[in-house]
């Protein structure tokens, strides 16, 4: 996809790894607005195995760097049973699990809580961290996040709680009731436009996967030609929180849907040839993937323009997906909501 033939012959490779999540499944009790992995209820019901995760838990142990991984999702407490096992794997494997990351949506009773809190304890899990947003209370009443965070600082220990983000939880306690609410009720209350940047304000949001669709209105819309000269060397060729996905897909830079390598091997020779898209997105950023794609494969960009860089780059992504020319595009239906 590259012009230059300088750079069409560079070979790169995912440095060590640092810090990741081990993603059971894309499959959520939630369709949140901000995920970057565009998880959903309606994604299929595929879930990681223990021989992949065996395999990638292998893999991750021939890593010189690797501080830890957590355990996500998707939900990853939607299948119990599966979730126990992989934690005990990795105990077994002696892969250090650092946290698993939970929407609380399993926390509807407080003595199912504490039961569950403790099995997860018996199986290796020493630290939870709890998503906990507007965007969340959308789907997951707050009454579950409430039992999620007494019950785990009472059975895991208050030090090893981890709100993401402490601000919301106060919000949403300040809320009337303590179910669900819309983010309309949820602006109201707290006097913010629902279509504002002050909406963006509350919570660290990345305007890639969802986000860049879900909360259009909360940016202003650029031309593609704002982006030009912005490569992804630097984001993709991040390790400091990969992902990898119940099929072994290897993400970096909190880039999903773009796979430059799969367990057993997460550290193969990047080309132009093996890798077009991951390759051109370190050279030529998503400007120059979508000059490629308009002149390869029929792409045409979005009048209304886009909110970021990553948001074209998820446009040309799934136009280039439709194609079915571009194994690193994986899995394909995280290219289709």
């Amino acid at each position: 996809m590259n012009a230059n033939s300088d750079i069409e012959k560079t070979i790169l490779k995912i440095p060590p790894l640092i810090s990741g999540g081990i993603m059971l499944s894309y499959k959520c009790t939630s369709t949140c607005r901000h995920c970057l992995y565009r998880c959903s209820p309606y994604r299929p019901d595929e879930w990681l195995s223990l021989e992949i995760a065996e395999n990638i838990f292998q893999t991750l142990k021939k890593e010189p760097d690797l501080r830890g991984v957590h355990i996500a999702g998707g939900e990853p407490t939607m299948k119990w049973p599966l979730l126990l096992d992989i934690l005990r794997l990795a105990r077994r494997m002696d892969i250090p699990v650092e946290y698993m990351e939970t929407n609380a949506s399993w926390c509807k009773s407080r003595n199912d809580t504490v039961k569950k809190m403790k099995e997860l304890k018996d199986a290796g899990l020493n630290s939870i961290l709890i998503s906990v947003s507007m965007f969340h209370n959308e789907f997951v009443p707050f009454s579950s996040t409430r039992n999620c965070f007494e019950v785990a600082s009472e059975v895991l220990g208050s030090d090893k709680v981890l709100l993401y983000l402490p601000h919301m939880y106060d919000m949403l306690s300040k809320l009337p009731g303590d179910g669900k609410h819309s983010m309309e009720e949820f602006c109201r209350h707290h006097g913010v436009r629902p279509d504002s940047s002050a909406l963006l304000k509350l919570y660290d949001i990345t305007p890639s996967g969802r986000a860049a669709s879900a909360l259009r209105n909360c940016y202003q819309a650029k031309n593609p030609l704002t982006f030009s000269g912005k490569t992804c060397k630097a984001d993709l060729l991040s390790t400091n929180h990969f992902h990898t996905d119940q099929q072994g897909n290897l993400f970096t830079g909190c880039c999903a849907g773009l796979v430059p390598a799969t367990a057993p091997d997460f550290h193969p020779p990047i080309t132009a040839e093996t890798h077009p898209i991951f390759h051109t997105l370190c050279f030529e950023g998503p400007f120059g993937l979508m000059q490629t794609a308009g002149a390869e494969n029929g792409f045409q960009q979005r009048k209304e323009g886009y909110v970021s860089k990553c948001d074209l780059c998820m446009h040309v992504r799934a136009h280039l997906s439709g194609t079915g020319r571009f194994k690193e595009l994986k899995p394909a239906y995280f290219y289709r909501e």
